[in-house]
């Protein structure tokens, strides 16, 4: 599977969820541009996202992602989301494409570096890369889905 082919995929699947992204987009304006809580900031991480992707017409240079792993992360993601936001459809199919696309295309963490996750945990970025503290806590939660995130142990 090369990379334009998954853009292609998700940017199809998000179009297929217009009342679920209006909805977002109202809770973001009723909130404001100045939201506070953790909750908040990694909605807004989604939606620049979600932005980034609606403006994204190609991928340049292509290139290749393993689709085992993909098939992987899905499946781990589905797990992970049925446990913390079962029946929540529509979330679920907004929260995976956005992770497929930070994960294997712009290789990003699925959570907003520099937000405070607890006092221990925290995604900071140095240079290039992306450190996370509290990814060896979570490496062996069977749920987690820490082992495909870019971070590196922080």
């Amino acid at each position: 599977m090369n990379a334009s082919g998954l853009l292609s995929r998700i940017c199809r699947d998000l179009r297929n969820l217009p009342e679920y992204i209006a909805r977002i987009e109202r809770e973001r304006q009723a909130v404001g541009k100045d939201p506070s809580g953790v909750l908040s900031l990694l909605g807004n991480y989604n939606y620049a996202t979600y932005s980034e992707i609606c403006g994204r017409e190609r991928i340049s240079p292509d290139f290749e992602i393993d689709p085992t792993i993909v098939e992987e992360f899905e499946n781990a993601l589905d797990v992970y989301l049925d446990t913390y936001a079962p029946g929540k459809t529509d979330l679920k199919r907004y929260v995976s494409n956005i992770s497929l696309y930070l994960t294997f295309i712009v290789k990003r963490p699925l959570h907003p570096p520099g937000v405070p996750f607890s006092e221990n945990i925290r995604i900071v970025k140095n240079g290039d890369l992306y450190y996370c503290s509290g990814k060896k806590r979570f490496l062996d939660d069977p749920s987690s889905i820490c082992r495909y995130c870019v971070c590196r142990l922080g």
